[in-house]
């Protein structure tokens, strides 16, 4: 049967190209001109993302979306990750610079369909790339795409649905596949520059690329480097201060000098009266005031509504990459081959000023108090609390490819290396000798726990130098480190035997690889360095793969195929234990006519536990965190958290791993069809996704468990929605992981005084949704070529149980909902000979309300437009603008706490543009 083009149909919903099956096929999107035949074409057979299998068609069982380099950048797009968070499915809200006091700030990864990122196998070149070092949210591993250059990529594939069977762990959701242009053919260079109209984030991006052959070497470079400078909070007129909120209330100045009586019964801030204030007016440009709470109570003190601004919502940033593709030609068809990616980040972020404060017994007054500093940039500079990531990361592949003689089957060996250290630096207050010497003086002893003190009151009211903060300060430097290596081969024949049908196709792996991960998030020793530092998190060991997988495409029938493919892994755990897992997978294809495939495919997949989950070590360190279940017992409610005196208390934390872990597994299936016209011009799509997780690994985050711990104690939670059930299994658990303090402890009766997490297998989660792209070509003569592409995602459910008995919640309501129902991108591009312009929109659909009691915020609308135009084949330029319209993040009312709009869906950097020269010789 002739393979027909309609195996190339449109298998984006984000950009208008699809990828070329191979470099001299045609296009299936191109329109033909006139008298150009209507009849399908043949193409060679080519490696597909998702099969081991070489194929004609991209278009399988399972939806799949390429986004090509070139098209990126003409919808505006900077970086990789900026591309892939933007496609429909990408519908999860995920961490990015904007969470200056994230876990990972410096790393940026997506989430498919709402599930955790780790859930979401990211490739290169169809090898896998080790994880970053340090944890996702502080428990799970992710792979960081923020050091991917964009001017080495030839196209990302986008495979939706389980792929353990071809691929192994962690593709549940799918599996993104970067491929890198591995053959560059003469001498290129570009050079981009840009930045914000709004103000800050200025940026350059200088490429480079060339190729020459050396007899039967082939080799090919290309060098990248970016420097991005920062986004602060004071740069947007709209979140430089703490009033601009939206809720209509009053808003208090922060606490920059405070002096507070903590004792049981009788807190209230100790007034330092105008006189104190009044020389501190200048701090924070102007705004430091004497200020007393909105609501009258507690008392008067020295603050500011300023001092937010000082965090960045971008982070500062230089990048430097080089690529290297080496192909040597033992014999015409058999080829070693060697490929290098190596990659050097350095991103820099603050999440706002230097903060002290100290609770204590003042031998003096004879009264516990607590003092408290926020130190502005006037005293101490801008960049006093900046934290800086060095990352390096390298990606190296090597190994030989060809037929097997002439049996039929071709083979590929290769020993692939991947990994990425992360040196993190944070300048953080000595524990002696500093800060809490100038202030307090020398500690006295202790009262029922407290250290006692008989400090100097007038020294709390007085401004500092940078002299002196940085003589009270240390370098607080940890190195984490994580790499992946593997030895593996492959032996693929598109024609193992024949069937009526045609030749049924087989591909064999056998795999071997080894995981290393030590993750630390402070010195060595810091607990006894620096102030406030309870003890570092630290997780290291190390795993080894085993697998070996097979894969068959047989054609049933002329019209009907079905893809079978299964796979077992097994793990073996440094210090003994281990898992193993067979999945396997069904995929069909029918093709009742020659412009339709109806296509579905069932598969089971899973996820290894993360080697943060398994090895860490116990630690313990001091956060700040809300004592939920206090404040609402006083009447306290989200809209007031900050006047609670429980507020922004200071908790310890301890956690560990667990060694005993099972793998995460899941069942995932998809169904939908394809249609396009016999010239291709138009095709349509549409596809209906189903992934049930069970055993999944969860640690809840302290904040969490306070909530949580609060909703149990309390029988409901904060809105009234969910009842809870104080003897269910979750509330008995989450019940024994809060330690609390006496009820007759003279500052804090009944407050908190240890948090414990750890992990453990005990949640599922159900997730539903449709996709559908259409894409629409024509030809003008005289008006040149126009190209529309439309991708929709919706999600129709996704419910999560934490464990047997307890209540189902449903993700896509209310608090629990931090995902997009569904959302929208459109791109309609033209060209004319040398001039061509894509305009492209995203609209992400209304979200939850902070107060969980609305879907009433939004929806969002961001346009992009680029310009392009050659002069001659050296010579073109592209001017490229962002977010056209300078969209603010949507308001929302119940949104008190700064910026006032979630980050993990939303940003203010505001409108950018860029103009890009190219050279091509």
């Amino acid at each position: 049967m002739k393979l027909r083009l309609l195996s190339l149909m449109i298998s984006t919903a984000l950009l208008p190209c699809v990828a070329h099956a191979q470099d001299d096929a045609p296009q299936a999107t191109d329109v033909p001109t006139e008298g150009a035949t209507r009849k399908a074409a043949e193409l060679d057979a080519v490696k597909v993302t998702g099969s081991l299998i070489p194929r004609a068609q991209i278009e399988g069982p399972s939806p799949i979306t390429s986004v090509t380099a070139a098209d990126m950048e003409k919808q505006g797009f900077t970086n990789v990750f900026d591309a892939l968070r933007s496609l429909p499915q990408s519908n999860g809200s995920v961490q990015d610079s904007q969470g200056t006091g994230n876990y990972t700030p410096g790393a940026k990864t997506i989430s498919l369909f709402g599930l955790d990122p780790s859930y979401t196998l990211t490739l290169l070149n169809g090898r896998p790339m080790s994880s970053y070092p340090l944890a996702y949210n502080g428990n799970t591993s992710i792979v960081d795409i923020a050091n991917i250059p964009m001017g080495m990529v030839e196209r990302v594939d986008v495979l939706t649905g389980g792929q353990s069977s071809v691929y192994g762990s962690s593709a549940i959701a799918g599996v993104v596949n970067i491929i890198l242009k591995d053959h560059v053919e003469g001498t290129h260079f570009k050079y981009r520059a840009g930045g914000y109209s709004d103000g800050g984030g200025a940026n350059q991006r200088f490429e480079f690329s060339t190729g020459t052959s050396i007899g039967d070497l082939d080799l090919s470079f290309g060098l990248q480097y970016d420097k991005q400078k920062p986004i602060y909070g004071f740069d947007r007129s709209y979140l430089d201060s703490a009033a601009d909120a939206h809720t209509g209330k009053v808003v208090d100045p922060s606490r920059t000098f405070l002096r507070r009586d903590i004792t049981a019964g009788a807190s209230r801030y100790i007034d330092p009266g105008a006189a104190a204030c009044a020389p501190l007016e200048y701090l924070y440009g102007g705004t430091t005031q004497y200020a007393a709470r909105s609501d009258g109570s507690n008392g008067r003190y020295c603050g500011s509504l300023a001092n937010v601004g000082t965090a960045s919502l971008l982070n500062k940033a230089e990048n430097v990459n080089g690529s290297l593709f080496a192909r040597y030609h033992l014999t015409p068809q058999t080829e070693w081959y060697t490929d290098i990616l190596l990659s050097y980040g350095r991103p820099t972020y603050t999440g706002g000023s230097p903060f002290w404060n100290q609770d204590f017994y003042n031998q003096t007054t004879g009264t516990y108090e607590s003092w408290q500093r926020i130190f502005a940039p006037e005293e101490v500079g801008l960049k006093s609390k900046d934290q800086r990531v060095f990352t390096r990361s390298y990606n190296i592949a090597t190994g030989v490819r060809g037929p097997l003689g002439d049996t039929g089957f071709d083979y590929d060996i290769y020993i692939n290396r991947s990994g990425t250290s992360a040196i993190r630096k944070a300048t953080d207050f000595l524990k002696f000798n500093g800060v809490d010497d100038y202030y307090l003086g020398p500690q006295l002893g202790e009262m029922n726990g407290y250290p006692v003190f008989a400090p100097n009151e007038d020294l709390l009211y007085q401004p500092i130098t940078a002299e002196q903060y940085y003589a009270w300060s240390g370098t607080n430097r940890a190195k984490s480190a994580a790499w992946t290596q593997s030895e593996t081969a492959t032996l693929t024949n598109t024609s193992l035997f024949e069937l009526p049908a045609g030749p049924v196709g087989f591909a064999a792996i056998v795999q071997g690889q080894r995981e290393y991960f030590n993750n630390r998030s402070s010195a060595p020793n810091s607990e006894n360095i620096f102030r406030g530092n309870g003890g570092a998190t630290v997780a290291q060991g190390q795993r080894d793969l085993y697998a070996a997988g097979m894969e068959f495409q047989v054609p049933v029938t002329s019209t009907f195929n079905a893809n079978l493919s299964g796979r077992y892994d097994k793990y073996s755990l440094q210090g003994g234990g281990g898992n193993g897992k067979f999945t396997y997978k069904v995929g069909l294809e029918f093709r009742p006519i020659d412009t339709l495939l109806l296509r579905g495919s069932y598969a089971t997949a899973f996820r290894s536990p993360d080697m943060y989950y398994l090895y860490s070590s116990e630690s313990s360190g001091f956060t700040t965190a809300t004592d939920y279940y206090l404040c609402r017992q006083a009447g306290y409610t989200s809209d007031n958290y900050d006047a609670c005196a429980q507020s922004d208390s200071s908790i310890r934390s301890v956690s560990s791993g667990n060694r005993n872990l099972k793998d995460i597994t899941a069942k995932t299936f998809t169904y939908g069809a394809v249609w396009s016209t016999l010239d291709n011009a138009l095709t349509l799509s549409v596809d209906y996704n189903h992934i049930e997780i069970d055993d999944e690994v969860n640690l809840l985050g302290q904040g969490d468990i306070l909530e949580l711990e609060a909703n149990c104690r309390l029988g409901v939670s904060e809105n009234g929605a969910t009842a809870y059930d104080v003897n269910s299994p979750t509330c008995q658990d989450v019940l024994g992981q809060v330690a609390r303090k006496p009820a007759n402890d003279p500052v804090n009766p009944n407050g908190i005084n240890e948090v414990q997490t750890y992990p453990i297998n005990l949640s599922k989660q159900t997730q539903t949704g449709l996709q559908a792209n259409i894409g629409y070509k024509w030809r003008m003569d005289t008006l040149g070529n126009f190209d529309v592409q439309v991708g929709h995602y919706r999600a129709l459910t996704h419910e999560t149980q934490y464990k047997e008995g307890d209540p189902t919640y449903d993700q896509l309501c209310c608090a629990n909902s931090n995902e997009l129902h569904d959302r929208t991108s459109a791109t309609i591009s033209w060209y004319r000979g040398p001039l061509g312009a894509t305009l492209y929109g995203l609209r992400n659909a209304p979200t939850w309300n902070q107060a969980g009691d609305d879907r009433n915020i939004g929806p969002w609308t961001t346009y992009n437009g680029s310009v392009t135009y050659r002069f001659n084949d050296t010579f073109g330029v592209m001017l490229s603008v962002n977010n056209l319209t300078n969209k603010r993040p949507p308001v929302d009312v119940t949104n008190g706490g700064w910026p006032f709009y979630d980050t993990g869906i939303y940003n203010a950097y505001g409108r950018s543009a860029q103009i890009e020269f190219s050279v091509d010789l």
